[in-house]
């Protein structure tokens, strides 16, 4: 239904069916009701209301009789009292009058609507219905295209008619998106195989309007609003999708018909480049951001499980894999379908399960590569803007998530990636915070990367680093803050810490006692400067729980839900930083070297702190340890901790069962 027949269907309504009225006044005290045809609105002789034409008009024609100057100055009053009353529609007879104006309909009809708003609740609020309706619509429409095209397809002029059409009918299915409720008729219709037989279609601009609708149909937020039964219906929709090899469909579409891999082109091609219709480029990056969003939302949908993130990266389903992987490649120019790329990336890999992760991504090097590769350009250039920044950031959590697995360290390894990293550790740009995260996952629980770390002369950059983050000018680290933002710094510093604390934990001291007192002189050296950073930095970290824990101690926890809210809220306050400083200097004072020992007890006690404080950290820690690797790592990880909390005693001091 047009705007213009709507108003006139909600204007008779007001009127009472749109019968005729024989009275020569209608008052109108609420004011003015909308245009009546045959009827002028103002304030006469009888009080607002609505007058008949032909009495206004013969009043005027005995003022003409009287005088010609009152006349003049009668009709410009009443001309200046008068009211629109034209209609102006294909259906209904203008109405004459001595002076017309445009009716701007959309104010009618907000006035209308103002003013009554239970008229429109019927025309408004879909129902099975009008949805059933609304699918007879588009099914005429596209059948209607589909022979006209075949008739007539070298005279576009004679399908133009059922293309607009076809168009209304899909954007008119765009209302169902707003109730989800409602979905299961486009199920129980057999619908969904039509829409998706319009992917299809040779006008571009038909086959993203049939993007846009499902992106719309799967947008969370309009489902999560509602009850669990519109949830439901839009996961059902989603396996009907599904089951009819539309998710297959929308990634050929987007690789085979609006993806365009980089070429090499020569000055020519260049120059006819430019001269190209940008608008169909455009086009293309919507339709490709589009789709994204149609993967994106139906992974949220699913509640993103490994499950549905295999059934995305299995390319047996879809070449979405080929395409991410490509998109996100150092060949492609950044933009917003690459930052999307780069996120959905992440979003997959993180979201699937370490038994998807061995026989899928990382059963060759094709996975892994392309991404090193595309983090490697940023070595030696910094990213442009915060879109180009979090392009990074996702392409690192991507590699992170594979590097979680024994498989993905090896992988990882033997791609060099150990290299690389240092050097973009060394490179000083933007892109060393995410190298520092990368060698931090690299480097957990693997012995055997730690030992490479150290001989790929990795203790000389990852202990510069560490000077940089607690001992460096106070002007280059504000310069950075301001550059790259607080968090920034902040996890550079967690991340630094932490690669040095692995390095104390995961080398075998009996075997490798060569590479573990390299770690450990290099806090000896330059006389205990980095000890003495080391130290500076556990206060610190210390003073920023300590603040938690007193915060804490005047409203005491009430259950166990309460206990774990405040270790979240610790660990955001810099706890697993101190853990990590804890672990090393407790790795540092079992060296039982008096040295060393004796400039640790000077520094602690320098700062009010004693040696104690270090242990019920530690102690602490053993506590919430999880059982994520099983019962047996779980152990180990518990009886290392106690280990270095038994050491961790003065000379004079009893350890506990020594009585």
């Amino acid at each position: 239904m047009s705007g213009v027949q709507l108003t006139e269907n909600l204007i008779k309504t007001l009127d009472g069916g749109g019968k005729d009225d024989d009275s020569s006044f209608i008052p109108a005290p609420g004011g003015f009701q909308g245009p009546r045809d045959g009827y002028i609105f103002q304030n006469g002789e009888a009080g607002v209301g609505y007058y008949r034409e032909e009495i206004f008009a013969a009043k005027e024609d005995d003022d003409d009789d009287d005088d010609d100057d009152d006349d003049e100055v009668l009709v410009n009053d009443n001309n200046a009292k008068r009211r629109k009353t034209s209609n102006e529609t294909a259906t209904t007879t203008t109405t004459t009058m001595k002076t017309k104006s445009t009716i701007d309909y959309d104010k009618m009809l907000a006035e209308i609507e103002q003013n009554n708003p239970d008229i429109t609740k019927e025309t408004t609020e879909l129902t099975e219905k009008s949805v059933k309706k609304l699918v007879i619509q588009f099914e005429r429409a596209l059948n209607d295209n589909v022979e006209k095209r075949a008739k007539f397809s070298t005279k576009p002029e004679k399908f133009l008619d059922s293309e607009v059409d076809l168009d209304n009918a899909i954007k008119n299915l765009q209302s169902l998106a707003s109730a989800p409720k409602l979905y299961h008729v486009l199920i129980d219709t057999k619908c969904v195989p039509s829409l998706l037989s319009v992917l299809a279609h040779e006008n571009e601009d038909i086959c993203v309007d049939i993007l846009e609708l499902f992106r719309e149909l799967f947008d969370p937020d309009a489902s999560n609003e509602g009850e669990e039964d519109e949830n439901r219906q839009a996961f059902q929709l989603l396996n009907c999708l599904r089951e009819n090899d539309g998710i297959k469909m929308f990634v050929d579409c987007l690789m085979d018909r609006f993806f365009s891999k980089p070429k090499k082109k020569n000055e020519r091609e260049e120059r006819e480049e430019k001269d190209d219709d940008l608008a169909g480029e455009e086009t293309k990056r919507n339709a490709e951001e589009t789709i994204l969003q149609i993967v994106e939302n139906a992974i949220e949908i699913s509640g993103g499980t490994s499950e549905i993130c295999e059934y995305f990266l299995n390319e047996s389903n879809t070449r979405l894999k080929e395409y991410l992987l490509e998109r996100v490649g150092k060949k492609q120019g950044t933009d917003g379908v690459k930052l999307q790329a780069s996120e959905l990336l992440s979003i997959l890999t993180t979201g699937c399960d370490e038994t998807v992760k061995k026989s899928m991504l990382l059963a060759n090097d094709a996975f892994m590569d392309p991404i090193m590769m595309a983090i490697a350009c940023y070595k030696k250039k910094e990213p442009q803007d915060s879109e180009e920044r979090e392009i990074v950031e996702n392409l690192a959590d991507a590699l992170c998530a594979l590097l979680q697995t024994k498989k993905g360290q090896e992988t990882f390894f033997n791609l060099e990636g150990l290299e690389l990293m240092l050097m973009c550790v060394k490179s000083k740009l933007f892109v060393r915070g995410s190298a520092l995260k990368i060698l931090d996952f690299a480097l957990t629980e693997n012995e055997l990367g730690c030992l490479k770390f150290i001989d790929a002369f990795g203790l000389k950059t990852i202990f510069s680093t560490f000077v940089g983050c607690f001992g460096g000018d106070e002007k280059k680290i504000k310069k950075i803050r301001k550059k790259y933002g607080n968090d920034y710094v902040d996890a550079e510093c967690e991340r630094t810490l932490s690669v040095i604390a692995s390095l104390f934990q995961n080398i075998d001291i009996s075997k490798n006692t060569d590479k573990y007192n390299r770690v450990v002189s290099k806090f000896v050296e330059d006389s205990f400067v980095k000890l003495d950073l080391l130290v500076e930095s556990y206060v610190s970290y210390g003073k920023r729980v300590s603040k938690i824990e007193l915060t804490n101690d005047e409203n005491p926890p009430q259950d166990s839900e309460d206990e774990q809210d405040i270790y979240l809220e610790k660990l955001d306050h810099g706890l697993s930083s101190l853990e990590n400083v804890a672990i090393i200097i407790a790795h540092l004072w079992a060296t039982l070297d008096d040295a060393i020992q004796k400039r640790i007890f000077v520094d602690l006690e320098n700062n009010e702190i004693d040696v104690s404080h270090a242990r019920d950290v530690l102690r602490d820690r053993a506590k919430n340890i999880g059982d994520g690797g099983g019962e047996q790592v779980q152990k180990d990880k518990v009886d290392q901790l106690l280990t270095l909390v038994y050491s961790l005693y003065m000379p004079d001091e009893v350890r506990p069962g020594d009585e």
